[in-house]
Formats: C-alpha cells, sequence, structure tokens
C-alpha cells in the first residue's frame, strides 16, 4: 500500500527529473547536499529571498529570524568563512520560513490537502506512479511567468491530462507551491527591483504613488508590533492606503506644514465644493507615547472648520483616557484607531488575507 507519507517522497524526488529543462548536474545538485561558506549561505539567501519577495535584509537579521527555528552551529558563531553543508530540503525549509516570517508566503501551507486529493485520485486509478508526471507537469505552466494565474492554469491542466476539476486545481496549487519555494530560480529573474526592509524604518518610502508597496504591507501583516517603529511618513502612506482599499476617495496630505489633517477621504470624485467624508490625523508613536487630550481637542477644531462629516485620529499608540473623555462628553464626531486596530488594517490588507 502506497501511504501518503511514502507518495510525498515518491513525488518530491520524481519531479526533479521530469520539470524544468536543466541539466544533469541541477539534478545532481538536487539528489545531494551543498558546500559553501558561511558568508556565501547569506549572499545567496539575501539573493533569493529578495527576488521572491523584493525585500533586502541584511545579514543580522536573516540570522535573527533563522534562529527562531533553527539551532544550527553556523547560525550561532557566525564565523563568514566557515564551510557549512546543508541539504537542499533544509535549505527550502529556511528559505520558506524566512519567507513566512516577512509575509512573503501564507502561515499555512495547502500542500497537504492537495496531496491527499491527487494521492486518493490516483492511488484509486491504480497509478501511483503517474503522480510525479502529473503534479511535475504544473511546473512547466509556471517557469518564466510573471503573471500566474493558477485557475486557469488548473483548467488547462484538466482539459489537457482530462483530470477531475477538483484534482486538477489541486494539481495545479501543488504544482504553483513546489515551484514557488523551490531553490531554483529561473534564469531571467535578477535582483533588481529589491528595497532594503530598514528604508521602511529609517526613511520615507516614495513609491510611484503615494501609497506603501504591497511588499511592505505584507511585511507589517506578520509584522504589526513593528508598526510603531516605521518612519512616520510611512505610516501615513499606510493609514491613506487602508482607506483607498476601502474603496475611498483618497488625498495624502504633503507631509508638512498640513495644519494637523493628515489625510481627507471623500465618498466620491472631489471638486471644488466637495467635503470631506473623514479627515484623518496619524499619529506613529511608540506605545508608552500616549495621544493627548490637547491633541484631540486641536484635532477636532480642525474637523468642525472643513465640515467634514467625521475625524478619525489614528495611532499606533493608545489615546490618553482624557482624550477619550472629553470626545465623549462634548460630542466630538471623532473615532479613534488605536495600536491593536492599526495592526488589524495591515493584516486586512494583506495578500494572503482570507
Amino acid at each position: 500500500m502506497l501511504t501518503l507519507h511514502t507518495c510525498a517522497r515518491l513525488v518530491m524526488l520524481l519531479e526533479y527529473f521530469v520539470s524544468f529543462n536543466v541539466n544533469i548536474f541541477t539534478h545532481i545538485f538536487y539528489m545531494s547536499a551543498v558546500n559553501f561558506s558561511v558568508r556565501e549561505f547569506y549572499d545567496q539567501s539575501t539573493e533569493y529571498i529578495g527576488i521572491k519577495s523584493g525585500l533586502l535584509l541584511d545579514r543580522n537579521t536573516l540570522r535573527r529570524v533563522l534562529q527562531e527555528k533553527f539551532d544550527d552551529s553556523f547560525l550561532e558563531k557566525d564565523n563568514l568563512t566557515h564551510f557549512i553543508r546543508l541539504r537542499v530540503e533544509e535549505i527550502e525549509d529556511m528559505f520558506c520560513h524566512v519567507r513566512k516570517r516577512i509575509g512573503n508566503l501564507p502561515s499555512e501551507s495547502a500542500m497537504a490537502n492537495n496531496l491527499r486529493i491527487i494521492h486518493s485520485y490516483f492511488v484509486n486509478k491504480g497509478n501511483p506512479m503517474a503522480l510525479a508526471t502529473i503534479t511535475s507537469t504544473a511546473f512547466r505552466y509556471f517557469d518564466d511567468r510573471e503573471d500566474i494565474d493558477v485557475r486557469k492554469i488548473a483548467d488547462e491542466i484538466a482539459r489537457r491530462e482530462r483530470l477531475p476539476k477538483e484534482v486538477a486545481l489541486a494539481v495545479a496549487e501543488y504544482g504553483f507551491e513546489r515551484f514557488d519555494q523551490s531553490c531554483l530560480m529561473p534564469e531571467n529573474k535578477r535582483l533588481n527591483i529589491a528595497t532594503d526592509l530598514s528604508n521602511l524604518f529609517d526613511r520615507e518610502v516614495i513609491p510611484n504613488s503615494e501609497f506603501l508597496e504591497q511588499k511592505f504591507i505584507d511585511y507589517l501583516a506578520v509584522n504589526g508590533h513593528e508598526i510603531e517603529n516605521i518612519h512616520w511618513r510611512n505610516f501615513e502612506r499606510f493609514c491613506a492606503q487602508y482607506f483607498k482599499k476601502q474603496g475611498y476617495i483618497v488625498e495624502l496630505g504633503p507631509g508638512g506644514n498640513d495644519e494637523g489633517v493628515d489625510i481627507r477621504v471623500f465618498e466620491e470624485t472631489k471638486t471644488a465644493s466637495s467635503k470631506p467624508y473623514i479627515l484623518i490625523q496619524c499619529k506613529r508613536y511608540k506605545s508608552e507615547h500616549k495621544v493627548s487630550i490637547e491633541t484631540v481637542k486641536s484635532f477636532y477644531t480642525d474637523v468642525h472648520y472643513e465640515e467634514a462629516k467625521s475625524g478619525l485620529i489614528a495611532t499606533s499608540s493608545f489615546i490618553a483616557p482624557g482624550g477619550k473623555k472629553v470626545s465623549e462628553v462634548r460630542g466630538y464626531n471623532l473615532s479613534f484607531a488605536e495600536s491593536d486596530k492599526v495592526k488589524g488594517w495591515a493584516h486586512k490588507m494583506w495578500k494572503y488575507h482570507k
């Protein structure tokens, strides 16, 4: 009887021989361990993670993240000239862990469930050896492609391989996950769009639009506790992006001399006579620095002056109790988004949010 575990090992072994147009040296690479210096490991890891996620991590960050799960001695000693030997599956496991920790992969894999569907179908058909061939065919649909639509590929697999739709979708999803997490990188991939993660914290990230790039949102979705440390202007862009994704028209202020109003939100296209639907003031503070009662009072005057329907103070910290109290007692048309709620915004904007 071919068990699910044995099936998984068989599929992974045979996939390498029937997928990608690579030479025998690549096959040998996948059948053995790899020797390289610690420095080379970090260099290759930085490049791989950068190409996959668009984020460049420094060695110390990589090391810290890897030490959360792995206890390899080279991570502890950090001797860059020391040579290490790792199996390919160990390297892939390390890469996947880092990508999950920066929000570039979902926290839970669908691979086991998809393999179970595939296993059940082919074993019941009496043809378990077809497993590796079928799953590896999915690889060829993903290689050298920038715009991957797994469902369209599943439809193509169903038609060409004459598979039920559920099985074809499992094959496509399994194939994509194996392709995406493989150490193999297509030759046309280059490290030309990656940005240092430190930029999110040290300076204003200036994208092509007024919002943060998705790769930074994905990082914050998994690392919400770090929102209080990002550059204050990036916090404003982050808040503006959330309301943009809710379908509002968003006007981000200049970032200076804004008289207390950082973002103006409109329900429909702005005209000369349009009144803001929401005025937003952003306060990127450390958790111990609370938004004061004076700030709440001052911001209300802006909301009243611009005749906005409501005002919102969004902060990575908290509103001082007196600020909430005065707003309630005086009937200010204000609301507050504090630390946990703002972290929730990041998770809702995550590309893997369900």
